[in-house]
């Protein structure tokens, strides 16, 4: 595997898997929160492992294995960790 195809940033290391279209597919280990953001496209995730709480648009939503994530392109968002885990995203990094 080559550097190319890790992302790292403050509480989150994933490793790109494949693409879908133009949108990249991500294996993310999550281990502290992610700040406040917004993605240029819309993302969809599914939590693999842990727990955590995802905050957007003033109001928070707990999320546990199973759960998936949609967050629409330009919508600011942020990652608060319960219990470290694991996400598969689909967005553009």
């Amino acid at each position: 595997m080559s550097d190319e195809s890790i992302i790292d940033a403050p509480g989150f290391r994933g490793r790109i898997t494949g693409k879908l279209g133009d949108m990249l597919v991500i294996d993310a280990d999550v281990a502290a929160d992610i700040p406040a953001h917004a993605g240029e496209a819309e993302e969809f995730a599914i939590v693999v492992s842990g727990r955590f709480e995802l905050i957007m648009n003033g109001t928070t939503r707990t999320c546990l294995p199973g759960d998936h994530l949609v967050v629409g392109a330009g919508v600011e968002h942020a990652i608060h960790v319960i219990e470290p885990g694991r996400l598969v995203l689909i967005g553009k990094m």
